[in-house]
């Protein structure tokens, strides 16, 4: 680990790359803990801000919407955005469907779209939540229609610059901007969950015995949490190969040109499947939230809501469901199969064609099956955890589901990039004097 940091350092390009990205990161933390003006911040608690979609939201965000700060919205609006404009370029939108072949000048104009997009869903997303908010906790110093403007205005400025941030990142940095300001928020959020949790669990003025009983309770947490972790970076690291030949004719033989394999990840549908699970079960939640309790208001709260046994059953069927839909919109059977055809591809023991598509299809629901389970597993830990184990509520929420996937696949491609970048070799031409 030492040599690795000392490589990182000693590579004149990723230091400065490693440096550009820690500044960004700051600026966004700094704009984090600055809460918009003609907000009360006394009116926010962590209850209101934590519960239903506000919590996804949050999350994305990186813990700012509870403070209504100037980054309240996060990237939640682009990556909204972005998997709408996705899932319209698959054949839905000719234009769209056009320019995801026309390579990198099709992308940019996708690109110019999805901010188009991005800045509605901020505008429409920072008014539902100031009107929301305002009615349910009076957030708001005055109630006029200008303060409402002027709330919104700034959320949706905080966001397209968060956008930027990102993309900054992406290009002069190092890993993924976007993702990589989701992984700051819910880190940045982890030592003060941890000492909550210390505090609760160790009690120190019930006598030696009972400190140590606590003490020895939280170092069972803690290694508890670590083999999860190393459970969700295996799974993220795990494949299923898939070996593929290529032939290339000479005169009347045939002989093979070059062998390699195909890649399909256990979970390849990564933390969506877990993020719209919990989106489709809030929205209706948050919703009645603030309407006026009847008793159809509570059985649908109680349906809807997660740590209750029906919901948690809805919850993970919504998961397995979701897993199945993503893994396959994100890998296309059908296109695989007419590439390899196109440049003389095949898998060992397949037809080409209709049989190799069912043969990648039937693979991909299958290691699907296995994935989803996974995914069944981290999305049941921070429920199943405070049940169980009461004091351990605040970190559960933090470390399990959503944001263990996220943090630790994040953390996994920055690592991977930064070693492809101190291993690349660089070449310099010949001058001729």
């Amino acid at each position: 680990m030492l040599d690795f940091f000392k490589n990182v350092f000693k590579k004149g390009e990723l230091r400065h790359r490693i440096i550009f990205t820690l500044g960004m990161l700051f600026i966004f933390r700094l704009g984090a803990a600055v809460t918009i003006p003609s907000i009360n911040a006394d009116a926010l608690t962590a209850g209101a801000a934590n519960s239903g979609i506000l919590g996804i939201m949050n999350m994305l965000g990186g813990g700012m919407l509870e403070r209504f700060s100037i980054f309240s919205l996060g990237v939640s609006p682009y990556i909204t955005a972005s998997i709408i404009i996705e899932l319209l370029s698959m054949d839905v939108i000719p234009i769209l469907t056009q320019w995801q072949k026309e390579g990198n000048t099709g992308k940019k104009k996708k690109d110019k779209v999805t901010r188009y997009v991005t800045l509605v869903l901020a505008a429409i997303q920072g008014g539902s939540l100031t009107y929301a908010f305002d009615k349910g906790y009076n957030i708001l110093s005055s109630s006029s229609i200008w303060t409402y403007v002027y709330v919104v205005v700034v959320m949706m400025a905080g966001s397209m610059f968060a956008m930027w941030i990102g993309d900054q990142i992406t290009q002069k940095g190092i890993g993924n901007g976007t993702s990589l300001l989701i992984f700051t928020g819910i880190v940045s959020n982890l030592p003060s969950n941890f000492i909550t949790t210390f505090n609760n669990v160790v009690t120190l003025d019930k006598g030696a015995q009972t400190a140590t009983l606590g003490i020895l309770w939280y170092i069972l947490f803690v290694i508890v949490y670590l083999a999860i972790v190393i459970f969700v970076v295996f799974n993220e690291g795990a494949v299923r190969k898939i070996p593929i030949i290529y032939a290339t004719s000479s005169n009347t033989k045939m002989r093979t040109k070059d062998s390699t394999h195909m890649p399909i990840k256990i979970n390849s549908s990564g933390v969506i499947p877990v993020i719209f699970a919990s989106s489709v079960l809030a929205a209706p939640r948050t919703i009645i939230s603030f309407m006026k309790a009847t008793s159809t208001t509570k059985m649908i709260d109680t349906i809807l809501n997660y740590q209750q046994p029906v919901g948690f059953c809805l919850y993970l069927i919504m998961i397995v469901l979701f897993a199945f839909f993503y893994s396959n919109l994100q890998i296309d059977a059908h296109k695989i199969s007419d590439d390899l055809k196109k440049n003389g591809g095949s898998i060992p023991g397949v037809r080409t064609g209709k049989d190799t598509e069912r043969f990648i299809s039937t693979v991909l629901n299958r290691v699907t099956v296995v994935g989803s389970i996974f995914l069944l597993i981290i999305a049941a830990i921070p429920i199943m955890t405070p049940v169980i184990w009461e004091q351990t509520s605040n970190a559960a929420i933090s470390l399990g589901g959503t944001g263990l996937i996220i943090v630790t696949g994040v953390a996994l491609e920055t690592t991977k990039q930064i070693k492809t970048l101190i291993t690349r070799k660089e070449y310099h031409g010949y001058i001729r004097k």
